[in-house]
């Protein structure tokens, strides 16, 4: 039955007689903030539905702006949990210096105010970051793995609609694995209607581009260790 609809799905889309599924955010029809509501809701509870038929050829104008309030959104509310809550965490700081050896100099507060206004205001950035080199990775391994694929502007509107997840990062304990195991699941479904593949194959996709940046830290680990092994 889920090929049956897959196939007439690509063939409405190919003959140009299917309508577009829009997202609530694209559309002019719909006001500031139902759209961005609306978009937040159906992409994360009602994956399938959301992006099916999706208009994937589309600029990703909207998506990208959709993706950088959702961004901006989950930075403010870490920080407000930031402020509320003491931290019982080490941060990226502290845990790098743990991991080098490196003492912090006495009354350095590396997770006090100015370093949550600092993660804040550098969340656009970072995000911003993150979703190129996402989309790049992730439509190489598409460009391999799935035929009849898509451009990369509907890789790029995957990643921006799968991001809704995030928000839940905030929640304390399972907040992080929450995000990030349905915003995998997002992206998956994501893949396979924007390229009009398999699950299996959207999934394959996104594992090899999970975990192309291991390998590669793993990779810089080991040249790193023979050398001083080697006494070079």
């Amino acid at each position: 039955m889920m090929t049956c609809e897959h196939e007439s799905a690509a063939d409405a889309d190919v003959g140009g007689t299917g309508e577009v599924n829009l997202p609530a955010w694209e559309d002019p029809a719909v006001s500031f903030p139902v759209n961005f509501v609306e978009t937040w809701r159906r992409s994360v509870f009602e994956p399938g539905a959301f992006f099916a038929d999706g208009p994937f050829d589309r600029a990703a104008v909207r998506p990208v702006l959709y993706y950088l309030l959702v961004s901006i959104l989950a930075a403010a509310l870490s920080l407000t949990w930031g402020v509320l809550l003491p931290a019982t965490q080490p941060g990226f700081v502290e845990t790098l210096a743990e991991i080098m050896n490196v003492a912090i100099p006495d009354g350095t507060e590396t997770a006090g105010p100015i370093g949550r206004l600092a993660d804040f205001f550098l969340a656009p950035f970072w995000a911003v970051l993150y979703l190129v080199m996402a989309s790049l990775v992730l439509h190489v391994f598409v460009l391999v793995l799935v035929p009849g694929r898509r451009s990369l502007t509907a890789t790029v509107r995957t990643i921006c609609y799968a991001c809704g997840p995030g928000v839940f990062a905030v929640v304390p304990f399972i907040g992080g694995w929450v995000a990030g195991i349905w915003g995998i699941v997002l992206t998956v479904i994501g893949l396979r209607e924007a390229h009009r593949t398999t699950t299996g194959r959207a999934f394959a996709a996104w594992l090899f581009a999970a975990a192309l940046p291991i390998a590669i830290l793993l990779l810089g680990i080991l040249l790193v260790i023979a050398r001083v092994a080697s006494g070079v």
